[in-house]
């Protein structure tokens, strides 16, 4: 029996090691603890309770260790829930050696650091399934007896008194160590959703599954945070600010049709040339209500994927701004920033020296302001009739409809007629939504 503690010892003694190494990955404490927090916490929890050999109270937490990397919303891609938790903590969750990466600020303290970690992660990755329950096992076959904590426990649920020392576990005891049906392996190795940086992180995913020493990884991890950006910059393009950077889903041009392909090519070759690393213009498109400014705007993102977008709100400060700026300062991605409907109070203060050299600052407006910061201004013309009508046969043909210009003509007219409304792509999406209709 002393043989059996002693391995459950020696293994609860490395497993809290490892615990009580990890620096870099482990935040200071929140008032709403994180799923690491919960996870740290109960991991930590389990193997003292083996390392006192109280199996009965250590199979609660390792049930409780499997509810929360079920629960913590780790990607799943390496088959395996505590994999799966494990590499997204430290690939995907952002913490100081990422951002640092991300900024470009080598600091060879965390690196130091950021070994120890991945040493450390890469030893409690050796804990599966398998083994957490069958070190309880160990535990209760090398101590049968049950503890006090456990006899009064009883006691009390029984109505009894705390006359049990002594005797064997009985069959509910036994059955309540008894380890579960498997739910920790779902399959292989595969990218089961897309991120924005998978074309890189996928082979580094294969990596951590291959390597022995997870710290041999730490200066291959720094170049890939170097290059793609930190936390959530890695999985999304577009973001969406409201005061914090909150990622959008892929987002499409839609109903674009080619109306405006000299103002679109402006836009384009600036744009094309912020991204091969020349100086970046900030660029105004205006036009009015309904021509097609947040359209136009889409479809250019459409065509530079490698262009990470951000939306930021007519109602935004200037010292918002500001902020948003130094935050994407520190990534090593290229940026658009793109206000619609356009503010001015929203730019106070701000000049282009001032500007990231990786931010590309574009607005949509209905008329030409701040031309002093906006070094290109490109302007929408309105509507001619002509023009109305073959933007309504593009959008139909653009859905697989095809029909005679004389019926298109008509239908132009009399929505004109009828509505008293500007000839812009609002209106003929309209038009092409009622010739469907």
């Amino acid at each position: 029996m002393s043989s059996r503690l002693e391995r459950v010892e020696m293994a609860a003694d490395r497993l809290i090691s490892a615990i009580n190494s990890l620096t870099v990955v482990r935040k200071p404490l929140t008032i709403q603890p994180t799923y690491f927090d919960l996870w740290y916490q109960t991991l930590f929890q389990f193997a003292d309770l083996l390392k006192d050999a109280q199996p009965v109270w250590a199979r609660p937490q390792a049930d409780e260790i499997t509810r929360i990397l079920l629960c913590c919303g780790a990607r799943r891609v390496t088959g395996d829930i505590m994999l799966d938790f494990l590499l997204h903590t430290v690939l995907i969750t952002e913490n100081a050696f990422s951002k640092a990466a991300a900024s470009g600020r080598r600091d060879e303290a965390l690196m130091l650091a950021m070994r120890r970690d991945l040493n450390a992660l890469k030893v409690i990755s050796e804990l599966d399934e398998g083994t957490m329950y069958k070190l309880i096992a160990e535990a209760a076959a090398a101590n049968p007896s049950p503890d006090s904590a456990s006899k009064l426990a009883q006691a009390a649920w029984s109505g009894g008194g705390g006359s049990s020392i002594g005797r064997e576990p009985n069959q509910a005891q036994r059955a309540r160590l008894a380890p579960p049906e498997s739910c920790w392996y779902y399959g292989e190795f595969e990218l089961r959703d897309a991120y924005c940086a998978d074309n890189e992180l996928e082979g580094l995913y294969q990596r951590f599954l291959d390597e022995e020493s997870w710290g041999e990884l730490t200066e291959e991890l720094w170049r890939f945070f170097s290059r793609n950006g930190s936390g959530d910059f890695l999985k999304y393009r577009h973001f969406y600010f409201d005061g914090e950077l909150k990622p959008l889903p892929e987002l499409r041009a839609g109903s674009f049709v080619g109306f405006a392909e000299a103002e679109l090519d402006a836009l384009r070759s600036n744009a094309s040339a912020f991204l091969e690393g020349e100086s970046a213009k900030p660029m105004l498109l205006c036009g009015r209500q309904g021509s097609g400014k947040t359209t136009l705007m889409l479809e250019l993102m459409d065509e530079l994927p490698s262009l990470h977008t951000v939306f930021v709100p007519n109602y935004i400060k200037s010292s918002e701004i500001l902020a948003l700026l130094e935050k994407l300062r520190n990534q090593p991605m290229k940026f658009m920033l793109f206000m619609d409907d356009l503010n001015p109070n929203s730019l106070n203060g701000l000049c282009e020296p001032m500007l990231p050299m990786n931010v590309l600052t574009t607005a949509a407006s209905a008329v030409p302001v701040m031309q002093s910061f906006f070094e290109i201004t490109v302007e929408l013309p309105d509507m001619e009739m002509e023009e109305f009508i073959r933007a309504v046969m593009m959008l139909l043909e653009a859905d697989g409809a095809y029909m005679p210009r004389e019926t298109v003509r008509s239908a132009c007219m009399d929505h004109r007629m009828e509505t008293k409304c500007e000839l812009n792509i609002a209106s003929a999406v309209r038009v092409k939504e009622l010739l469907q209709s």
